[in-house]
């Protein structure tokens, strides 16, 4: 069953994390004592085949048909903050509550070009990193960071229902990739405490939720006790999100040009990944999302068969910059088959939606849940890439992610129809 959950589970969780339902507006530090959340909680219990509580319920299998996944204004968006600095504004002279459509219409006349090709991520729903680092770290700083998220930051778009896509990354002891058995036992508190608190922002609110990004992507690095003890703090991620009452949650699972799709299952098997909706792929590489559809559904039939028929991984696909597909290197063997380093000539891909059954351009991939932008497009890969200067790692830079708008593709892949945009 996936996603399912009963409502004495879930209130047995938020007690565990300090939140019972309706408490957590309450813990949270308004301008003003009488504030409410931008995004209230949901009072109702989970119905496992509407688990964001919409309007209008989706069809059996498609939970995230007909959400409105949340838009930021200008003083937390990357792109809509990058245009008014270009502009001459200052980002932070605008209140959480000023739209992207406001700011939309009233600043347009005045954008250039480079403006205009930002305005195309501008336009979309940005998913919001909640990581090891937010607000510095320390006790209490992730559900802080969570309930700004959630109560101030999202009063940017006041469409009733909106859904907050978050991203988590808080299984890297430090930030450190492929950590040692001893680092990751030593961050085991932290790494547990972020967890938590985290659950106890979200709480009753709706939310999509992709787990720890290139957590399986990256783990082939890791051997015996080291990758036994990652995989068990997957399970316990996992776990904890999947008992929020109007929370989806996708496990990270890589790309179509790494790993393949029986070793993928298997680690997302040992992960827990049958206590959650599914899987996500390609969040930090350009592959085409056609190979990634075909890839992912290899992956879903080998958990299908691990699970002994039992439960069905559904799955969505990044398409922040693969509009255009990937660099290939020309030597893959040393170089690994894509160049991720801010590579030239690439586009957004396909525009972000649950709406997939069937796709805009009538295909139907029965567990293809969305296509979504899981890290906004734009931010940099890394800042000594060629080409540069380029922004820090994880930095957005205006200049990469206009080329990704002026590229903009939602061509699913070779042979399939090009669809500028």
């Amino acid at each position: 069953m996936r996603g399912s959950i009963s409502l004495a589970v879930a209130c047995a969780l938020l007690a565990t994390v300090g939140v019972l339902a309706g408490s957590a507006s309450a813990e949270h530090r308004h301008d003003s004592p009488t504030a409410a959340c931008a995004m209230p909680d949901v009072s109702t219990p989970r119905d496992p085949s509407n688990p964001l509580a919409l309007a209008t319920p989706p069809p059996a299998g498609d939970p995230l048909t007909g959400a409105h996944f949340f838009v930021d204004g200008p003083r937390h968006g990357d792109a809509a903050g990058a245009i008014a600095s270009s502009l001459g504004l200052n980002p932070m002279s605008f209140s959480d509550s000023y739209s992207w459509k406001q700011f939309q219409e009233t600043y347009e006349p005045r954008f250039n070009m480079p403006d205009l090709l930002l305005s195309k991520i501008a336009d979309q729903p940005e998913t919001q990193d909640i990581s090891l680092y937010a607000q510095g770290g320390g006790p209490g700083a992730i559900n802080a960071q969570t309930l700004k998220i959630m109560c101030d930051n999202a009063a940017a778009d006041p469409t009733p229902d909106t859904v907050m896509a978050l991203s988590t990354f808080f299984i890297y002891p430090n930030g450190q990739f492929c950590p040692g058995y001893k680092q990751l036992q030593r961050w085991q508190p932290t790494f547990r405490r972020d967890v938590m608190e985290m659950a106890s922002g979200v709480s009753w609110r709706r939310a999509v939720i992709f787990i720890e990004i290139d957590s399986i992507g990256t783990s082939s690095c890791l051997r015996g006790k080291s990758l036994k003890q990652w995989l068990k703090d997957l399970k316990f991620e996992a776990d904890q999100f999947s008992m929020l009452p109007h929370a989806v949650v996708y496990m990270e699972a890589g790309y179509s040009d790494a790993q393949g799709p029986l070793w993928t299952a298997k680690r997302l098997w040992q992960a827990g990944i049958n206590q959650i909706e599914g899987f996500y792929t390609n969040d930090t590489h350009f592959a085409w999302s056609s190979n990634e559809i075909k890839w992912a559904e290899k992956v879903s039939n080998d958990v299908f068969r691990m699970s002994h028929g039992t439960y069905r991984a559904h799955f969505v696909v990044n398409t922040a910059q693969n509009g255009q597909g990937p660099a290939l290197n020309p030597h893959p063997v040393k170089q690994g088959i894509e160049n991720l380093c801010n590579p030239p000539g690439r586009g957004l891909g396909r525009m972000p939606t649950g709406d997939v059954d069937p796709t805009f351009d009538g295909l139907t991939f029965p567990y293809l849940d969305g296509f979504m932008w899981t890290g906004v497009p734009g931010r940099s890969h890394n800042s000594n890439c060629p080409g540069g200067p380029w922004k820090p790692a994880g930095v957005f830079d205006p200049r990469f992610a206009a080329e990704l708008g002026q590229n903009a593709n939602q061509q699913l892949g070779p042979g399939y129809p090009s669809e500028p945009y």
